[in-house]
């Protein structure tokens, strides 16, 4: 993949583009989380993040309220924001830290949530762009769900974080992504 950004750089070309055709739209991200911020946030989630992720939060903890959304109506979530999403979707839908549920056909068997999807962005209304973080699992490991709190079908975005802030950095710079005023975010 000769055209994969490291996810970083991406958000660095991704940063740029609002900070030149929308200036006023600024801060577009936060400043980085603390390692202390991070480990403090693998401990409550009970598990440590990629490395690409840890790099990503390191050097921005999201994104700050009102800024352009990072995808479509969905803001790239601080770390905070992450584990309070996290853990009120495992809650709702009875799925336990492990991955297990109280129900396991209504929870593992149907995928309406699970565990080891954690929720990177999020939109007002409940939607989430989720990162898969199966261990047992390599083939689904590191891919980007779509998670719709309304529709059944939980569709696989991009194969890795990595590959979606490509996507969108690469659509910025060919003019294929622009912002949605509609959305108030970045788009196709």
């Amino acid at each position: 993949m000769s055209n994969l950004l490291e996810p970083v750089d991406a958000l660095r070309r991704i940063n740029a583009w609002v900070a030149l055709n929308h200036p006023n739209r600024l801060p577009f991200v936060r400043m980085g989380a603390r390692s202390d911020t991070i480990q403090r946030f693998e401990r409550r989630l009970g598990r440590k993040l990629p490395p690409c992720l840890r790099q990503l939060y390191a050097a921005h903890d999201g994104q700050p309220e009102g800024a352009i959304s990072l995808l479509l109506n969905q803001r790239w979530l601080p770390l905070d924001l992450v584990v309070v999403a996290w853990e009120d979707l495992c809650f709702r839908y009875g799925c336990n830290e492990d991955g297990a549920s109280d129900d396991d056909a209504r929870c593992l068997a149907t995928l309406v949530w699970s565990a080891t999807w954690l929720p990177l962005f999020g939109s007002p209304r409940g939607d989430h762009y989720c990162v898969e973080l199966s261990a047992d699992r390599p083939d689904r490991h590191g891919r980007i769900i779509w998670f719709l709190y309304d529709e059944p079908d939980r569709p696989v975005v991009a194969p890795s974080i990595s590959e979606l802030l490509s996507r969108i950095a690469r659509g910025l710079d060919t003019g294929r992504w622009q912002l949605d005023e509609v959305y108030d975010g970045l788009c196709d």
